[in-house]
């Protein structure tokens, strides 16, 4: 379960025992399930993923700020614990797509070697069906090769300006890059562009251990950002259905910063004691959802890929993608990686916005 320490976060209403809070799992069912159907229907909620980006920044800034506070073991204990969380259901993955679509991936490996398959979509290269989603988690472990090393020799006072700074300076490289791209994959794929997102999580975990009762007080706010932001993105489809598509500079300077005050808004509310999204996002269909959520975001390309060929209707395709989805994280979740995450839920918050502690 997601999961911070109580000293950080005290107005949170969580187990005593292990600081559990359950709306962050909720949170990344939301998030899974709107980039499911994005893909399996083509529903345009792919801020789904930005939701990923932001939760992801706030929930490994707080571990690395926690480990530095305390002395603790900071870069091995990290870097140990990702791989051994990261990697078993990722090497999973590339077993099962290689099985349903063969190796032809091989002649990119360097790609999935090294988490840089963002690079390689950003300038037209493919790979295998199956692996359509792994963009995002290279930018996640881009990341995690930069951000520590800042946390680590940075002061708490000055993360906050740095991680503010990122806000700021992503939206305008994504605006000045744009006329060198003939499209926006790049500006969509490539780390220092979606820098923004990790950042906009990075000062909300640095706000709320200064602020602990900030989500009660902005929650006026929170809710309206929440609200503004669907509308004018619901009204931006609903009137400009490829707007993404257009690769102008002000579109893709502006577009993801709503999603960014759309997805900070979304945790600052799940984040309350109380309230409609914290009931919501404490469901238990949701809570498990998002337990199991990595590897239904890792599978879930592939196993819509494979209804696809089946030549099942839309919805049928969906449906049948979804079923088979989740039982295979459901597997994967009891069967590989809570052995491996047995033992280490006391210690600390999972940083990875789409995976359990």
């Amino acid at each position: 379960m997601s999961r911070l320490t109580e000293s950080s976060h005290p107005e949170i209403e969580t187990a005593r025992e292990t600081g559990r809070i359950v709306q962050l799992d909720g949170v990344r069912a939301v998030a899974v399930l709107a980039v499911f159907l994005t893909h399996a229907l083509g529903v345009s909620l792919w801020m789904g993923v930005d939701l990923f980006f932001v939760l992801s920044g706030f929930l490994i800034t707080g571990i690395l700020l926690e480990r530095k506070k305390r002395k603790q073991s900071y870069f091995s204990y990290f870097y140990a614990r990702r791989a051994r969380r990261i990697l078993p259901p990722y090497v999973m993955l590339l077993v099962l797509s290689s099985l349903l679509f063969g190796v032809g991936w091989l002649s990119h490996w360097w790609w999935y070697a090294f988490f840089a398959t963002n690079i390689g979509y950003a300038f037209g290269e493919s790979g295998n069906p199956g692996f359509g989603v792994l963009w995002s988690l290279a930018i996640e472990e881009q990341f995690y090769l930069i951000w520590p090393v800042i946390v680590s020799f940075v002061s708490e006072r000055k993360l906050a300006a740095v991680a503010g700074a990122g806000i700021v300076i992503a939206p305008v490289l994504r605006a000045a890059a744009t006329p060198f791209f003939d499209s926006f994959w790049p500006v969509y794929y490539l780390t220092p562009f979606r820098m923004d997102l990790l950042c906009a999580g990075a000062l909300l975990a640095i706000l709320l251990r200064r602020r602990p009762h900030l989500p009660e007080r902005l929650a006026i706010v929170a809710w309206a950002t929440l609200v503004g932001t669907l509308a004018v993105l619901a009204w931006l489809h609903a009137h400009f259905a490829t707007i993404r598509d257009a690769n102008e500079p002000f579109w893709n300077a502006t577009l993801y910063t709503l999603t960014l005050l759309l997805s900070a808004a979304v945790v600052l509310l799940a984040l309350r004691k109380r309230g409609i999204v914290a009931r919501v996002l404490s469901n238990p269909v949701l809570v498990y959802i998002g337990t199991i959520s990595y590897a239904i975001y890792l599978a879930h390309v592939s196993f819509i890929a494979l209804a696809w060929r089946m030549d099942l209707g839309r919805y049928e395709s969906a449906l049948a993608a979804g079923v088979a989805t989740l039982a295979y994280a459901t597997a994967s979740w009891f069967l590989i990686e809570k052995r491996l995450v047995r033992g280490q839920a006391h210690r600390s918050p999972m940083p990875v916005a789409f995976a359990r502690d």
